[in-house]
């Protein structure tokens, strides 16, 4: 079959063309827009990089490292204090999966066992309400959410931080973080950067502001 017929092909149908099984499947709608289902959706990540206020005064815990590009955080820091948190934002992608979740974690060069605790703070603002003022807290053991175990060296690790639950938000919808490091284990520690895996459930969406079901 030519290109051309096939394309010919394909616009002949009326309905909706559905690719795989009953619950897993990709749907193009009616007006060509894509939507996955199930097992079908993939997952990506939202990056941001670490900023935090007077990273070099000795009023807080948190210093830049130039040579090694990231941020030293030093122990017994305190979420309440401006100057030892860490501070980023994550816009909802129109990709993301209405109802499913947002999952933070923290790169970060671990050099031994020992466990250190890292405070979140997070809160949601939604476009068109009214400011959220008030912060959610969690205190995270890294031993407990890191993704790999301690070998020896300086390895890379991956701490699972928090799983924010995005039901009822829409696309470009805001989640604020603060972050600080709050053990008192007397080695310093590099924070890369921390990311958020989200569950994607298409390219985007079909409007700039809104994301709507596919027409079948």
């Amino acid at each position: 079959m030519s290109t051309q017929s096939f394309t010919s092909y394909i616009k002949s149908f009326v309905n909706a063309i559905k690719f795989g099984s009953d619950d897993d499947y990709t749907l193009l709608s009616t007006d060509g827009t894509q939507r996955a289902y199930g097992s079908a959706t993939c997952f990506d990540d939202l990056v941001s990089s670490l900023v935090a206020r007077r990273l070099e005064s000795t009023a807080g815990t948190l210093q830049y490292n130039y040579d090694n590009s990231s941020i030293t955080m030093q122990r017994n820091g305190n979420i309440t204090n401006t100057s030892d948190r860490l501070i980023f934002n994550k816009q909802i992608p129109h990709a993301f999966k209405a109802g499913s979740l947002m999952g933070l974690h923290i790169h970060w060069e671990q050099t031994d066992a020992t466990t250190r605790e890292f405070t979140v703070q997070w809160r949601i603002q939604e476009n068109r309400e009214a400011k959220t003022e008030a912060w959610q807290t969690a205190i995270i053991d890294t031993n407990t959410n890191n993704a790999f175990p301690y070998t020896s060296g300086t390895i890379n690790q991956i701490t699972t931080l928090i799983d924010i639950d995005l039901t009822g938000l829409n696309i470009s919808d805001t989640v604020q973080f603060r972050l600080a490091r709050t053990d008192a284990v007397n080695v310093d520690l590099e924070a890369v950067f921390v990311d958020a895996h989200i569950e994607r459930d298409g390219l985007g969406s079909d409007e700039p502001f809104t994301k709507n079901e596919p027409v079948v």
